[in-house]
């Protein structure tokens, strides 16, 4: 009797508080729930998962740069832009866009379009500087002006190659846009600056006469080596081109004053 009343008294399994449970019927057309399940997570996440940091394609994040590494990307790109595009494509808008960057990180660095026309010019003057320092100690035991000449041009071939025509041609900015004219003759002349006086010396002419031989000097070397940047001729025969209107300009320079 006892065990019958426990039984009696036990508490049912089935709580009275629960509605009871039912299957929703599948609506015809609608995938199930397991075909949602398979699409959502693709193979791509599928195959991200137990591989640490990695994330699907689906989702690039840019990376993280210090300051240093960001500028230098930024003056690649830029260089590219300019080189592959032109001067009218080179916008902050652009910039950021190849960068895979915010346009406020584009500003920081560079302030003004033409701070970052300035920084282009005077990056790919430095590699040029760099180059030509390194080819004077091959060039100086064969003596000769010729040999000086050679081996500024062709540094200057080696970055063209090395960084894009587009900032060569910048240096050589139209006359519509006075301020980046103006921007492009002082970064060259800061590269060339040390040889004035050389050419001073070897003219025998003065400070004023010497800056204007600088500059008809280093029309006649540019207009040599758009050829080869154009593809009309070798590079080989643009140096030798070169070389030789710079030469024959430094010896007519020398031969005014007698």
């Amino acid at each position: 009797m006892a065990s019958r009343r426990a039984r009696t008294n036990a508490t049912p399994r089935t709580r009275t508080d629960e509605a009871p449970r039912t299957r929703a019927k599948p609506t015809k057309g609608a995938p199930s729930r397991r075909a949602e399940d398979a699409r959502v997570t693709s193979k791509p996440a599928r195959r991200a998962r137990g591989k640490g940091p990695e994330t699907s394609d689906a989702t690039p994040r840019t990376r993280r740069l210090s300051p240093d590494a960001r500028r230098r990307q930024l003056l690649d790109d830029a260089s590219r832009i300019l080189t592959e595009e032109g001067l009218e494509k080179l916008q902050v808008s652009a910039l950021a866009e190849r960068a895979g960057v915010s346009r406020p990180l584009v500003y920081r660095a560079f302030p003004t379009r033409h701070a970052l026309f300035r920084a282009i010019l005077e990056d790919f003057t430095d590699a040029i500087d760099r180059r030509f320092h390194s080819a004077l100690l091959h060039a100086l035991p064969k003596g000769g002006i010729e040999a000086i000449a050679e081996a500024f041009i062709e540094a200057s071939c080696d970055v063209i190659e090395e960084k894009g025509a587009g900032p060569w041609l910048l240096l050589d900015a139209p006359a519509a846009d006075p301020e980046l004219a103006r921007i492009g003759w002082e970064t060259f002349t800061k590269l060339l600056g040390p040889w004035q006086h050389q050419l001073s010396v070897f003219t025998g002419s003065d400070a004023r006469r010497a800056a204007n031989d600088l500059r008809v000097i280093v029309a006649a070397g540019r207009a040599a080596l758009f050829g080869w940047i154009d593809g009309s001729i070798s590079r080989a025969e643009a140096v030798e081109d070169a070389a030789r209107s710079v030469t024959a300009l430094l010896a007519a320079f020398a031969a005014r004053g007698k």
